[in-house]
């Protein structure tokens, strides 16, 4: 099948870029690409912590005597349409799932979409990501040391790395600096490898209130234009202690991720 025909899976660590990437694909005529809609994170039941993990839908369903995969085929495909309801109620006719959780996922999304899909791998540079992380905090998404920030990021990037090497194709990496430094250009490429024409009002457009808000990023309703103010911002707000343990941390492979 060619790649402008089936959906649009966008995955990345968090305050690496999705968010934005998600609104600027939403922009375009022709793509839904909706807040995130945590369905592996709550079939899994992958959070950090949750008092109430034990009683919530998929935690009680096997006690049906279902296993995980008969779930997550059952209920993936209700999920897959109300991609496809909410995409033709808004006009449109291809969609997009933006979740930082869907690197972790990619093998789970093969089986919900067996036609295949385009997987956009959004990254940024790790010690941005985490002086980003250190301001805005998610302490419900992401561990609470530094360490372990460092690992769970080295965890997401690893992830999509490892999926865009086994399928070169049908991957496409989104680098945060080049998108906000060459909008323009970025976007040209990454429409023109989806088979989509590119819009410029995409750049206009994407922080209209009809992007809808639900869960993403809060910091990417505050601009109106898409800029690159956030480029370095490592080097003043992390410690030399810190620039440290992250070096020790990603070891050898941190240079695949430096931009």
């Amino acid at each position: 099948m060619a790649i402008k025909e089936i959906p649009i899976i966008v995955g990345g660590f968090y305050r690496s870029g999705t968010s934005l990437t998600r609104r600027l694909l939403d922009a375009h005529s022709r793509i839904h690409c909706g807040p995130e809609v945590k369905f592996f994170k709550d079939l899994r039941g992958d959070y950090l912590d949750d008092p109430l993990g034990h009683v919530r839908f998929f935690s009680t369903l096997p006690s049906l005597g279902l296993e995980l995969d008969e779930i997550r085929d059952i209920f993936g495909r209700a999920f897959i349409e109300a991609h496809e309801l909410a995409t033709h109620k808004a006009g449109k006719v291809r969609w997009a799932d933006k979740n930082p959780e869907n690197v972790l996922y990619l093998e789970q999304w093969k089986h919900l979409l067996p036609g295949g899909f385009a997987f956009i791998h959004v990254v940024r540079h790790p010690l941005d990501v985490l002086a980003s992380l250190l301001e805005i905090g998610f302490p419900r998404a992401v561990p609470a040391t530094f360490e372990d920030k460092i690992k769970f990021l080295k965890t997401f990037v690893d992830a999509g790395s490892q999926y865009e090497t086994l399928h070169p194709s049908m991957s496409f990496r989104v680098r945060y600096e080049e998108l906000v430094a060459a909008p323009t250009t970025t976007l040209k490429s990454l429409f023109n490898w989806l088979g989509e024409d590119f819009e410029p009002q995409v750049l206009d457009s994407f922080s209209h209130a009809e992007r809808r808000r639900g869960i993403e990023d809060p910091k990417v309703t505050m601009s109106k234009t898409v800029h690159d103010r956030s480029v370095g911002r490592w080097r003043t707000d992390l410690t030399s202690e810190q620039l440290e343990i992250a070096r020790a941390i990603l070891g050898a492979s941190f240079s695949s991720y430096a931009i």
